[in-house]
């Protein structure tokens, strides 16, 4: 059995044994009315653990009945870069473009929680 959209906030192993899990969930708004729904997809295989983000489009009317479910994205600015500290794991798992900004997408882990965090870096900053 699939997980539902009221166990994608938590990890779940039901799709594919234990090799395969959802980790963390959540919608960001990266524009005035532009959705997007971030899922992380852990890979458990032979010696290597595989962490990736799966992006996606969606209405501001799915927006509005998933928000409630797996929560908004936290969006920070360049100065604000998610770092690691004791009892808390960082990792940048991917990076993606829309309008004028570049999203990187980090995994912030603690003992109580685990978040997506997108880094909004205007590309004028970069290659202006």
């Amino acid at each position: 059995m699939l997980p539902t959209l009221e166990s994608l906030n938590v990890n779940d192993t039901r799709a594919c044994g234990r090799s395969f899990t959802i980790g963390a969930t959540c919608v960001a708004e990266i524009a005035p009315n532009v959705f997007v729904l971030l899922v992380e997809i852990e890979i458990n295989v032979i010696y290597q653990e595989i962490e990736e983000v799966i992006a996606m489009r969606i209405s501001p009317a799915l927006a509005a009945e998933l928000i409630p479910l797996v929560g908004r994205c936290r969006i920070v600015c360049l100065d604000e870069i998610p770092t690691p500290a004791p009892e808390r794991e960082v990792n940048l798992i991917c990076a993606f473009v829309f309008g004028g900004n570049a999203f990187l997408v980090f995994n912030v882990e603690t003992n109580r929680r685990d978040e997506l965090v997108l880094v909004r870096i205007p590309l004028c900053k970069v290659i202006g």
